[in-house]
């Protein structure tokens, strides 16, 4: 028995204070014995304080978890952290959306005095100011939000094993320490926000680049705003309907109106300037840069046109989430990309806001689950348990082991086939994984029941267009 999976066992927060390659070393045995001993611990931790989570299994007459499968049955729908009616987001009753999340956490939020609150915005900043809670929150085609009360110490313990994750890939130490020798963070979006992008965002400037003096953004004093994205949801249903006329919009985001206009027709130019900027400013820098591979890309054959190459240091890291988006690049558009930064260590996720944890992509095309994640396939028809077998394709669902404070056990729209439950990975890694291929089960359908993270960007254009077009006639 080894000395981490001993302590592990303790505390699975022991992926934060070791290399994290060895979590890609235990045992098929190790590993389901740890996703089981702390399934079991979080449930009975969680049960007495959570009540969803109590009637949930007492439908299921489950009492303590004993077998894995158990946790199958135990396993929310996105759904249920949006699961507050509407009226609240559109008669302002944020004293009634407190009292909501405060049955799907543990953390005490009856202190919170939330009457008089106008915004989503000021809301969440109510509730990063007086409770340990950072709350994040998702996008929705509705204009309902998802709203995970997730802690300041939990975004922090995920800023930590991302740098290790990085820092670790290939064994102990084989890349630079982010966490140890800080460097500029380049991050082409917003500053501030309670979308999972700006609050790691945020994490980052701290651990990564050592203060926002060493970060540029491409909107550095603007925030992402969560009302905006609920506003271009709304948008949506009304067009669809033909009721854009009878869309309330709150007074606070009125007031707001004018800035935001503004942001928006200066946007162009703003792009511009930012690539611009980090393009001279850190020159030669080993540097961290977060984005989507579309804008890099595009940035890369811009600068490559105009003379151009090798910008940074050898040691920077481009990290990307989701793949290319659905774009279709050209079959050299990695040695592009590399040509114009001037390094090649990308580092690709599948991750989503629900999960503290990332699956990082391996050259044989497969994304590793963190050792804390316990996965399960589902029927996407019926929702019963599919088997543990290697090659399995079904959707995806999880139990996150790291959060103490909520029950962070989901089901997804994700569509994926597994490995790793009998035969390791042919990159040597241990563990489960998923193949890269994955979809989402509503655009298999024609249907679209959630945007994705990344897509807030997009949501939230859309919305100060309609602002711009609709609002000032």
């Amino acid at each position: 028995m080894s000395h981490f999976f001993e302590q592990l066992m303790d505390n699975p927060l022991a992926v934060r204070d070791n290399t994290y390659d060895q979590g890609y070393q235990l045992a098929a045995e190790q590993l389901q014995r740890f996703h089981l001993h702390w399934a079991g611990k979080r449930f009975a931790e969680l049960r007495p304080r959570i009540s969803v989570l109590d009637k949930l299994a007492r439908e299921q007459g489950i009492d303590a978890i004993t077998d894995i499968e158990q946790v199958g049955h135990l396993l929310f729908a996105h759904s249920v952290y949006k699961s507050y009616p509407m009226s609240y987001l559109e008669r302002n009753r944020f004293d009634m959306l407190t009292k909501w999340l405060a049955k799907l956490t543990s953390t005490d939020l009856s202190h919170i005095d939330a009457n008089g609150i106008e915004t989503i915005d000021d809301w969440l900043d109510l509730l990063d100011a007086q409770t340990p809670l950072m709350v994040l929150h998702t996008s929705g085609t509705t204009g309902k939000l998802s709203f995970l009360p997730r802690t300041k110490a939990q975004s922090r313990d995920m800023g930590i094993i991302a740098a290790n994750i990085l820092r670790d890939w290939n064994g102990p130490f084989s890349r630079p320490d982010m966490l140890s020798h800080h460097r500029p963070l380049i991050n082409p979006g917003y500053r501030y926000g309670a979308g999972t992008a700006q609050r790691m965002a945020g994490v980052q400037v701290e651990l990564y680049a050592g203060g926002d003096d060493n970060a540029l953004f491409l909107y550095p004093n603007q925030r992402l705003s969560a009302d905006l994205i609920s506003l271009a949801g709304r948008l949506r249903t009304a067009e669809a309907r033909g009721e854009q006329g009878r869309l309330e919009i709150s007074p606070g985001l009125l007031r707001r109106r004018d800035e935001l206009i503004e942001m928006e027709k200066q946007r162009p130019q703003a792009i511009a300037n930012f690539l611009e900027t980090a393009r001279t400013r850190f020159a030669g820098q080993d540097v961290y840069i977060g984005t989507l591979y579309g804008m890099v890309y595009d940035w890369a054959v811009e600068g490559l046109a105009k003379g151009h190459s090798n910008i940074f240091g050898p040691d920077s890291f481009l990290s990307c989430g989701g793949g290319t988006k659905g774009r279709v690049f050209p079959d050299d558009w990695r040695e592009t990309i590399q040509t114009f930064l001037g390094f090649s260590t990308f580092s690709e996720t599948y991750a989503m806001t629900e999960s503290m944890g990332m699956a990082t992509l391996c050259e044989q095309g497969h994304y590793h689950l963190a050792p804390f994640t316990v996965p399960f396939l589902l029927d996407p028809r019926s929702g019963a348990q599919l088997p543990r077998v290697d090659g399995t394709s079904g959707r995806f669902a999880f139990l996150d082991l790291l959060p103490d404070n909520y029950w962070a056990g989901m089901v997804t729209g994700d569509a994926v086939t597994m490995g790793g439950f009998q035969q390791p990975c042919g990159c040597g890694r241990q563990g489960y994984y998923v193949h890269k291929d994955v979809r989402r089960y509503s655009d298999m359908e024609g249907g679209d029941d959630k945007v994705l993270c990344s897509g807030a960007p997009e949501a939230h254009d859309k919305a100060l267009a309609f602002l711009t077009e609709t609002l000032t006639r």
